[in-house]
């Protein structure tokens, strides 16, 4: 295989021994193509980047791409194949096929499902603030992803209600304690979710975890 050729030109008889579900594509810096990279595309929306980087010329990189996330990923789950430019299209799309793609296709699957698991989290946690915030009067509320705050800011004091995912937190500074009484009764009724011991209501403390 001629050396001089590029990753965007080594990229089409590639993607042809990785078989028709996979497509070529340019990559591209704003609009212009790049000679350096390239980027296979499945038919099931899987992507692949392939590049040559500029410390280690000669050399493709090939590696699974994936959606925004926060997976938490592990070792192994994100691995790059290497492989030297002149070697022929079919032992470079071997190597992607045993090497790369059985598990970037497990790993992508449970990426989107991590995804779809946190937007239905997140989904929730905004529903159950604001439904609580219009239930307390001057009540504030702040949603970040997955978390969200509830403020109530009283003469003398502050209750602030938090929501990660399924968990529930109270803090209540300087508050009355007939204040955290009612604000505990509040979150326990309104977040039916939520389970406040019996023994442990009515009890006043600085911080409360429901």
């Amino acid at each position: 295989m001629n050396m001089s050729l590029t990753v965007a030109e080594l990229s089409h008889p590639i993607a042809l021994e990785l078989g028709g579900n996979w497509r070529p594509q340019p990559a591209r810096h704003g609009v212009q193509e790049l000679d350096h990279a390239a980027t296979f595309t499945h038919l099931g929306g899987r992507q692949l980047h392939l590049s040559e980087r500029f410390d280690d010329p000669g050399h493709l990189h090939i590696r699974g791409a994936f959606p925004a996330t926060d997976y938490p990923f592990r070792r192994g789950e994100r691995d790059t194949v290497r492989v030297a430019m002149n070697e022929a299209p079919g032992g470079i799309a071997a190597r992607i096929a045993a090497e790369l793609i059985p598990v970037h296709r497990d790993v992508h699957e449970r990426v989107k499902e991590h995804n779809r698991a946190q937007a239905e989290m997140r989904r929730d946690v905004e529903e159950a603030a604001r439904d609580l915030s219009a239930r307390l009067p001057g009540a504030r509320t702040r949603i970040d992803g997955t978390t969200a705050f509830v403020y109530m800011d009283l003469e003398p004091g502050e209750v602030r209600i938090g929501l990660d995912g399924d968990t529930v937190s109270l803090i209540l500074n300087d508050a009355p304690r007939i204040i955290a009484d009612a604000v505990v009764f509040a979150v326990s009724r309104f977040l039916p979710h939520v389970q406040t011991p019996e023994e442990e209501r009515g009890e006043y403390a600085n911080g409360y975890t429901l």
